[in-house]
């Protein structure tokens, strides 16, 4: 994995290199998920002998910044806690769009291109890219060059609205079917809305896209 460092501040003095190599060996450990990464010491304590990174308490990563415990060691060695700000950029495999889908438009992998993006400051969950995109559409309009995420897609439903169907009541333990419409899209497992008889409304459980059963 690949890594750059740029310190633009100057308290970190050459004398730091033993810091650096142990920076370098716990962000690659905790950024393993990613393809690579590049970061930059942006705030760091000052007027200390020994600095040393603190494993027994936990980072955080806030978007494109990474807040790592450190314990700090005066002239007499006595130790004191600190946290070293460094910023990060992040590197994934993602999926990008190449050019624009519409809403209920179902996936390909045609129209997706694969790059290495920076996905520190992107809000969304990516997909990997050997995901299998024929099984879904989009949930709404994505737009060229947009990074492809989980909350922009949606399995493709089984039943659509304004499909005629059979819903089964199952009272009694004897089957009583009726045809109605689907008012809703809905995958197996999904409870929509459906009606019959012109207007009575029922709400249904989907077991396969011909059939449901009456749940109210």
């Amino acid at each position: 994995m690949m890594a750059l460092l740029s310190i633009l501040i100057g308290f970190l003095s050459v004398q730091d290199n033993g810091l650096d190599v142990k920076l370098k060996s716990y962000l690659n450990e905790k950024l393993k998920n990613y393809v690579r990464y590049e970061y930059q010491i942006v705030q760091a304590p000052q007027n200390y002998s020994r600095i040393e990174i603190n494993h027994e308490r936990q980072s955080r990563l806030t978007k494109n910044y990474f807040y790592i415990p450190v314990k700090v060691y005066n002239s007499k060695n006595s130790p004191s806690g600190a946290l070293l700000t460094v910023r990060v950029k992040l590197f994934k495999n993602v999926l990008v769009a190449g050019n624009d889908i519409k809403r209920n438009e179902n996936l390909s992998v045609d129209v997706f291109n694969k790059k290495i993006e920076d996905v520190s400051l992107y809000a969304g969950k990516t997909l990997n890219v050997d995901d299998d995109l024929a099984k879904y559409r989009a949930k709404v309009l994505v737009k060229s060059g947009t990074i492809l995420s989980e909350d922009m897609i949606e399995p493709i439903p089984i039943i659509n609205k304004g499909d005629k169907i059979v819903l089964h009541t199952g009272g009694s333990g004897v089957d009583v079917s009726i045809d109605v419409i689907a008012r809703q899209d809905g995958c197996a497992g999904d409870v929509i809305s459906v009606y019959a008889n012109g207007s009575k409304l029922y709400k249904a459980k989907i077991i396969d896209k011909n059939n449901l059963t009456l749940v109210e």
